[in-house]
């Protein structure tokens, strides 16, 4: 299963890694490690969360490594099963490298989301918006693919699985469902442009939707710098 699904499992890892190093360093600076092994050390956490008010000084990098961090242990185990289960059916049908540009195209497009409709000040934390893109990259694919349809099951079964964590996004507090939102559109996007590509033995046609997704995010994030006036 491991050799199966490396880009999933590796993923996986980091998560849980970084986890563990938040609770290590919560732990130096007087956290008790039982405590910050349920719940993360903020303030330590803060020193990678996406800030809206930090990336405008120029710390663009949070877009990524918030994407590895996560608030509490429910909120890893939430995601990482959520991983696991979504990322097995991505990866084994896009191919690993294309699985994980669309993680990562995805992760971004949530963080953007959030730059233009989040809290300024405040921090957010999760691979949520990530993989509500897998789920964007499916449909969207999909639609390129002329396949979207209701009747088939496993887009059924997506689409209601979307609609759920939606609604449990929108009335849960303290979760982002504008970075939800952001990854599912920025999947949608990438999936749509990855269609023609997945059974092609050209590899630059094969990279050609990353580059177009990454540099459209580029251009979303040098906009909002130009909004602030930076």
């Amino acid at each position: 299963m491991l050799t199966r699904l490396p880009v999933t499992f590796g993923l996986i890892a980091a998560c849980v890694l970084v986890y563990l190093g938040v609770a290590a360093v919560g732990a130096s600076s007087g956290t008790p490690v039982a405590a910050g092994l349920l719940n993360q050390p903020g303030n330590v956490l803060v020193l990678g969360a996406l800030v809206p008010a930090f990336v405008a000084e120029g710390e663009a990098w949070r877009l990524l490594t918030s994407a590895f961090l996560h608030a509490s242990f429910a909120h890893l185990a939430l995601n990482m099963l959520s991983l696991y289960f979504l990322g097995s059916f991505a990866e084994v049908s896009f191919g690993r490298g294309r699985f994980l540009a669309l993680y990562l195209v995805s992760g971004i497009a949530g963080g953007l989301a959030y730059l233009y409709f989040g809290a300024f000040e405040s921090p957010v934390v999760g691979a949520s918006g990530a993989i509500f893109g897998l789920l964007g990259g499916v449909f969207g694919f999909a639609i390129r693919r002329g396949t979207f349809s209701t009747r088939d099951p496993v887009i059924r079964q997506l689409l209601i699985l979307t609609a759920l964590n939606l609604f449990l996004g929108a009335t849960i507090p303290g979760v982002s469902n504008t970075a939800h939102v952001g990854g599912l559109v920025g999947g949608l996007v990438y999936g749509f442009l990855l269609a023609p590509t997945v059974y092609s033995q050209k590899r630059i046609s094969a990279a050609t939707p990353a580059a177009i997704a990454f540099g459209l995010e580029v251009l979303l994030l040098a906009a909002w710098y130009a909004y602030l006036g930076v």
